[in-house]
């Protein structure tokens, strides 16, 4: 067997991976780490020429993964010419450079918008997926079945481990989804999917689906009124387009809403980001719906920042209130849409668990220098970067915008949690230092464009 099947049955088997690590963890994790660079550096294009350019020829220590990893930036690297003019052949190959399996040859004819051309590799076994897109630009990532399969795997694992009353009413709650019925993103089907496993039924806030040729066009829009570059007949149609689209959320929101109320008498569990639980409070209170909606055994899970959402400091007490339950019954993780789990927040310990199949790095700010403590012991503060063991349709390797603490030796108590603990998150675009441009995202986007033809 080899070690990367290890991990594999970390997440399979029935136990907890939070609280049950192998004695031998950080070992087996280099010797993962060594057979996927091995697996990888052959299959994506963009991996083989940073090895080949930085000498590393194989991975001896972590500090050999640190010019490996990918700088977040580097999935959006594509020409915006590539999806505006529907050159959809050219984003396969663009995509190519970034994936472990063959796109290049998938049939592309008669796909009209960047949805659709998501929906054509997908039926060729390749399922993409995007982040927000805010700025108006994409970042596309190809997995492959087993990859989905098992984000879905670890959400279920997040609910049954991350909070006793999950695990006590497993099958058995209502689960209400701040969700689409299917959408771009990457934890939209796993959602759904762990939701049928950890609940009795479901009920979704949104009927429609999260598309990213949506998100383009909205952030387009935003880019040209900022510029000066769009004619007032677009702009009232954009502004039209929104206050129509506000109308129906609020709709959807109060629909939500009211089936939520109507499940007061029974514990239920109610899923979605901070920013999404903040706007249900807001909109509850403009009806004059008094605190404490659910019954006081109700779970709600959540993570993220604000996403750009306008709160006062204590929006988590007030989402606490707002709910009517006690804040153990907030299950909080930390994690991204590029790691597949993500680790439950520890009233207790203080901290995030970390799943043990995802190798946790912390750099300088610049990207460039392993701050991890060489004898495995210590607190570290710098950016957040990992290695995903779990990931076959793309490279496993990472660097976040994220500005972490992390506890690699923590002591008692630590609520049987195992491994290191991410004690402190805070984005690096959000704080007074400011977030500066990764040193080596010039870098693998020249190689980028050196492979595509543009």
């Amino acid at each position: 067997m080899s070690t990367l099947e290890c991990f594999y049955d970390l997440l399979e088997q029935d136990a907890d991976p939070f609280r049950r690590h192998p004695d031998n963890l950080r070992a087996l994790q280099l010797a993962a780490m060594q057979e996927r660079f091995a697996q990888r550096r052959e299959q994506i294009r963009l991996l083989g020429r940073r090895a080949a350019d930085m000498g590393v020829d194989a991975v001896h220590s972590e500090a050999d993964m640190v010019p490996l990893l990918f700088a977040h930036q580097i999935y959006k690297s594509y020409p915006e010419q590539f999806v505006e003019n529907g050159r959809w052949k050219h984003l396969n190959t663009w995509l190519q450079t970034l994936t472990s399996r063959p796109v290049t040859d998938v049939d592309v004819d008669g796909v009209d918008n960047v949805d659709a051309w998501m929906d054509r590799l997908r039926g060729a076994g390749h399922y993409v997926f995007s982040s927000s897109g805010t700025s108006g630009k994409c970042s596309f990532i190809s997995q492959t079945r087993a990859d989905l399969d098992r984000v879905t795997a670890s959400c279920v694992k997040l609910g049954l481990f991350g909070n006793k009353l999950i695990e006590r009413d497993f099958g058995k709650r209502p689960v209400f989804l701040m969700m689409p019925p299917r959408g771009a993103h990457r934890h939209v089907e796993p959602v759904l999917s762990a939701a049928a496993q950890l609940g009795s039924e479901s009920t979704l806030m949104f009927d429609d689906p999260a598309l990213a040729s949506s998100t383009i066009e909205m952030g387009r829009m935003r880019r040209a009124i900022a510029d000066g570059s769009a004619k007032p007949s677009a702009i009232a149609a954009f502004q039209e387009k929104a206050a129509s689209r506000q109308r129906h959320t609020g709709a959807m929101i109060d629909r939500f809403l009211d089936k939520l109320l109507a499940h007061r008498d029974v514990p239920v569990l109610v899923q979605g980001n901070w920013s999404l639980h903040w706007m249900l409070v807001e909109h509850a209170r403009r009806r004059g719906v008094a605190d404490g909606i659910c019954h006081p055994e109700t779970v709600i899970t959540t993570g993220g920042g604000l996403k750009g959402t306008q709160a006062p400091a204590d929006f988590r007490k007030q989402i606490i209130a707002f709910y009517g339950i006690e804040p153990e019954n907030v299950q909080n993780s930390y994690g991204m849409s590029e790691m597949i789990g993500t680790g439950p927040w520890s009233e207790v310990a203080q901290g995030y668990a970390v799943c043990p199949w995802i190798v946790p790095f912390v750099l300088d700010k610049a990207g460039e220098k392993l701050l991890n403590p060489a004898d495995g012991k210590g607190r570290v503060e710098g950016r957040f970067a990992f290695f995903d063991l779990l990931a076959e349709g793309y490279w496993g390797g990472f660097i976040a915008g994220d500005k972490v603490t992390i506890d690699f030796s923590p002591e008692d108590p630590t609520d049987g949690l195992q491994g290191p603990l991410v004690r402190q998150v805070g984005r690096y675009a959000d704080l007074e230092e400011g977030e500066d441009k990764l040193s080596c995202a010039g870098t693998m986007e020249s190689y980028v464009r050196g492979m595509i033809d543009v």
